[in-house]
């Protein structure tokens, strides 16, 4: 996965989830408030996967930066956001809580395939969105809808960081 001028992106953001189970549809709409500033920048790459660990590896592969975004359970207040360094899953944050989620499994073993293969990122983050509502349907609870615009925030600030200014146009 290169960008029309052949070179991997820098960054790679890559939600998880299912959009048909409510609040699990997180880290689309994160994807979605990132698309118009970032859609067109050959050096993002905005993917939407399902959490199964050979496609993570290979959506974020030559990048030096990965952003993974899911809607977690942990315990904490709906709608907050989390972040979490990929490769130490295990780690507790100050509350003593784990970040939970269907989908950290599949992130677990990616990081251990991407490290096998030596294709870990230089960087590579989790940012969780405390979901309330898993059931069937679509749309997310409102909470949760706060939650993704500090989601993209945070990321929008990320990108801007890590990118520098726009590179000069074509002529």
């Amino acid at each position: 996965m290169t960008t029309a001028h052949g070179a991997a992106p820098v960054v790679t953001v890559i939600a998880i989830g299912n959009p048909y189970r409510r609040d699990d549809g997180a880290g689309a709409a994160v994807l979605a408030g990132l698309a118009d500033e970032f859609g067109d920048d050959p050096r993002v790459r905005l993917v939407e996967l399902d959490g199964e660990s050979v496609r993570l590896v290979q959506a974020w592969e030559g990048s030096e930066v990965v952003w993974l975004v899911d809607a977690v359970r942990s315990g904490r207040l709906p709608g907050s956001v989390h972040e979490v360094d990929a490769t130490q899953l295990a780690d507790l944050d100050d509350s003593g809580r784990r970040l939970g989620g269907g989908h950290l499994m599949g992130l677990a073993e990616a990081v251990d395939l991407a490290r096998a293969l030596d294709l870990l990122p230089r960087v590579l983050r989790v940012l969780g969105i405390e979901g309330v509502d898993f059931d069937h349907g679509e749309g997310l609870s409102e909470v949760v809808r706060r939650g993704v615009a500090e989601a993209v925030a945070v990321l929008r600030r990320d990108l801007e960081r890590t990118l520098g200014p726009d590179p000069e146009p074509a002529r």
